[in-house]
């Protein structure tokens, strides 16, 4: 091991004390964990306490040296980084996207290790085209670019706006992959609420459009610091948009939208402390009213004044005849 593997490694591993010595010192300013605590302090069905905010101060940490380490190695260090230090869970999912030749969109949510996550996924499933990121580049470090580059992968960045869903498009279309985080948006007037952690999340159409559009496999990907230093990979089951086919296309969006973020809180829900957006999740999200004690002929009202809207529904379905006359 080289002097600055071992420091690196050193100091990554001396954050689990460090945090657990000095959370409670740390002024909130300073503190991701306790500004997330405050902001979610409200929320019903939401990470909350001391060993919360702990556990985000320690993957914030972790998360930066190892972002820091890996964009120090050479090629050939990154790769056998890659090899020996990133551990997979789930991989098998990917298999059927591998024996087709249709394209691949990774949606990963804003995660501490995501740039070191997206490089080990697409350096695990060693796809052959080139790899498109589709975020605004103004706003995000060309970190990504710089991993992706050392790894000998081919990659295009994206501008964003009218002409960067073009270019994405066409990327799609000559079956290469694209790589986007669906939990960010430029613009709350071009998103879509989902049901996320009990409250109803703005999130960004773009991946859904994207796939069912290209007839492309969406992929979620998961990176997490570990104890050690490296990086565990969750790719999620592929979603296929054909499931998703046969509605309006605003319907089939956000069907395709809520499934990827089923996914995500299942992820989150596991390891919480990883995502970033946990302070600005109440602004970009809405309470969702509990429902009321229904009477009991209410749903027999609902379908009688279901039908009356929809006469084709008595058409195609003759028995809802005898339940609503």
């Amino acid at each position: 091991m080289s002097l600055q593997a071992a420091l690196a490694a050193a100091a990554y591993a001396a954050t689990g004390s460090l945090s657990v010595n000095l959370s409670s010192l740390i002024p909130e300013r300073f503190h991701p964990g306790k500004r997330a605590c405050r902001a979610l302090r409200d929320l019903r069905d939401a990470p909350s306490g001391p060993y919360f905010a702990r556990s985000v101060l320690e993957s914030r940490w972790r998360c930066r040296l190892l972002l820091r380490y890996a964009l120090g190695l050479t090629r050939a260090e990154l790769k056998r980084f890659l090899h020996e230090r990133a551990f997979f869970e789930g991989a098998v999912f990917a298999a059927p996207m591998l024996n087709t030749a249709r394209p691949v969109v990774l949606a990963a949510p804003h995660y501490g290790a995501a740039p070191v996550g997206y490089v080990a996924a697409v350096n695990q499933l060693g796809p052959k085209k080139p790899i498109n990121l589709f975020y605004d580049a103004a706003l995000t470090p060309s970190r990504l670019n710089v991993l992706f580059e050392r790894c000998g992968v081919d990659t295009n960045t994206l501008l964003g706006g009218f002409t960067g869903v073009v270019a994405a498009m066409r990327a799609l279309e000559r079956r290469e992959w694209l790589v986007m985080m669906p939990d960010a948006f430029d613009d709350i007037a071009h998103t879509l609420a989902v049901p996320f952690f009990g409250r109803m999340l703005r999130v960004a159409a773009g991946t859904a459009f994207f796939a069912l559009r290209t007839d492309a496999w969406v992929v979620p990907v998961f990176a997490s610091p570990m104890n050690q230093l490296g990086v565990r990979v969750t790719l999620g089951r592929p979603i296929d948009p054909r499931r998703f086919v046969g509605f309006d296309e605003p319907q089939s969006i956000f069907m395709l939208t809520r499934a990827l973020f089923a996914c995500f809180e299942r992820e989150l829900r596991r390891g919480p402390e990883h995502w970033l957006n946990w302070e600005q999740f109440p602004r970009v999200s809405t309470a969702v009213t509990p429902p009321g004690r229904l009477e009991e002929d209410a749903p027999m009202r609902l379908l009688r004044d279901k039908c009356a809207a929809s006469p084709h529904l008595l058409q195609e379905l003759p028995e809802l005849e005898l339940l609503v006359k």
